[in-house]
């Protein structure tokens, strides 16, 4: 059976409406609860996520969706961690299985040929997929030690390609194989796939290392960090988002960009006009280049995980990750810029 497929829309009030499309289905039918809630913080909001925008919520039937990548044949792609798999969407296809197993793999990025290159908690390392259809780790240990469990990676201009490597991923049953980590705390790296070369990064003032994202210059990297999912209890734990000024390879001058309620920042994306999105447990938060709140996104879910940005002939979207669900939300064309 295919997923459900519905569609609903925000009202000038900020509210979905609450009336659902049937398209095709596994979810409910007679769901109709409003999956996304907009709030507006500064006007500019409204100008990347009109009040009507159209949301649509792709399945409801993940164990705990992450990594969302759009491919550049139009399908959708995210890992469904603990179900050990990846899933696909394409419109005319509804929800497939892209990937089964899939070594608890989680962020996912392209590189400069188009291909995707994975962060797997199950191979504790970066994986990429050949044109083959196989599966290469590029790379695992750190001077001679196996890495913890990267957990998200993007990729330069150069294909250089930039990953966060904490411990939740080997530490988790549900999450990846099990094992010890060997290399003494959670760090950020660098590799270079040309030579095979590993740098660790100075970024002494992040605890826990999560999601990426690079300005559009390149010429910053922000880096979410997620100590206090190691003990939500603990409130005094990082739940913030640091930025890094990128020179030459090397990270510098790290500042506190947000510090993020409720829950910790997950996956992260900026914007082409440089507003940094991040995952809550609340849904998504977007600020300013500057670090100004401008909206949230709420949604419908016990957690928010991740979200990406792709077009279609449909218009721009905000793919968003939360617990089971998949949504998209329509935002502006500018957002992506292309």
């Amino acid at each position: 059976m295919n997923p459900t497929f519905k569609k609903l829309f925000l009202s000038p009030s900020s509210w979905l409406l609450g009336s659902a499309i049937l398209v095709a289905g596994s979810a409910s039918a007679a769901t109709t609860a409003a999956p996304v809630r907009q709030v507006v913080t500064d006007p500019v909001f409204s100008q990347l996520v009109d009040a009507k925008a159209r949301v649509e919520l792709l399945t409801d039937q993940a164990k705990w969706a992450e990594g969302p990548l759009c491919l550049q044949d139009g399908r959708l792609i995210w890992s469904d961690i603990k179900a050990n798999k990846v899933s696909g969407w394409q419109a005319t296809d509804g929800v497939s299985t892209w990937l089964e197993p899939a070594d608890f793999q989680n962020g996912h990025t392209l590189d400069a040929q188009g291909r995707v290159v994975a962060a797997s908690h199950g191979k504790r390392g970066i994986v990429r997929q050949e044109a083959n259809g196989e599966w290469r780790t590029l790379v695992d240990t750190y001077q001679g030690k196996r890495l913890n469990s990267p957990n998200d990676v993007v990729a330069d201009n150069s294909g250089t390609l930039w990953f966060t490597d904490p411990t939740f991923g080997v530490l988790s049953k549900s999450e990846g194989y099990g094992g010890t980590p060997e290399q003494g705390g959670e760090f950020v790296y660098r590799y270079v796939p040309q030579t095979g070369e590993i740098t660790r990064l100075e970024t002494p003032e992040v605890h826990s290392p999560n999601g990426l994202a690079f300005s559009p210059d390149q010429q910053l990297l922000y880096v979410a960090d997620s100590q206090m999912a190691h003990d939500f209890s603990k409130k005094t734990l990082a739940h913030r988002i640091m930025v890094y000024q990128v020179r030459d390879g090397r990270l510098s001058n790290g500042k506190v960009f947000a510090e993020i309620e409720s829950g910790i920042p997950d996956g992260i994306k900026v914007d082409a006009l440089g507003n940094v999105w991040s995952s809550s447990k609340e849904g998504i938060q977007v600020f300013s280049a500057a670090g100004k709140s401008l909206g949230k996104l709420l949604v419908s879910a016990s957690d928010t995980s991740n979200l990406t940005f792709c077009s279609d002939e449909q218009g721009s979207w905000a793919y968003i990750t939360a617990a089971n669900k998949v949504l998209r939300v329509q935002v502006a064309k500018g957002v992506i810029g292309r």
